[in-house]
């Protein structure tokens, strides 16, 4: 039982700290996707600055677009990253959860099977007692004919 909850804190500690680096690589997403839209806000101010200038226009306004485009990639991107990581976060969870269960379970079984033989053994040692008072009683009885058995032959060797 030692070795198997050992382990089990060794599966835990090891998921445990699988955790912790997702949770780390979802703050440092989550401040590469602050960057990204402070990048965006600065694009899009750009973009306003571009309207505003009426001189090669639209290749600054193709530009702006491709930049924009390319962010919204990246934004894309690493919400499509973020779902993946989140929903590999949830399953972990879920498989965490159902291991702890199974555990729970496996240990109250083991507490019930000990209590049945607890109560197995208990009820054998009241059995032995009784067996050897028997065993006792009888053996008394035994020396007690046996004493008379010899007393009688003697008396039948005298008689005779």
């Amino acid at each position: 039982m030692d070795f198997g909850s050992a382990a089990g804190n060794e599966d835990i500690s090891a998921l445990v700290e699988q955790v912790q680096h997702l949770t780390n690589e979802s703050v440092q997403l989550q401040d590469r996707n602050e960057r990204l839209y402070v990048k965006l806000g600065d694009m899009q101010e750009r973009m306003g600055k571009l309207a505003g200038s009426k001189t090669d226009s639209s290749a600054r306004l193709v530009f702006s677009e491709e930049e924009k485009l390319k962010i919204s990639k990246d934004l894309i991107d690493l919400q499509i990253e973020t779902n993946k990581m989140r929903e590999q976060y949830e399953t972990e969870n879920f498989e965490l959860k159902n291991m702890i269960l199974a555990l729970e379970n496996r240990v109250l079984e083991l507490e019930l099977s000990s209590e049945k033989v607890t109560g197995e053994r208990d009820a054998l040692q009241e059995r032995l007692h009784a067996v050897e008072t028997n065993r006792k009683e009888l053996a008394d009885e035994y020396i007690i004919l046996k004493s008379n058995y010899l007393a009688l032959g003697k008396e039948l060797d005298q008689e005779v």
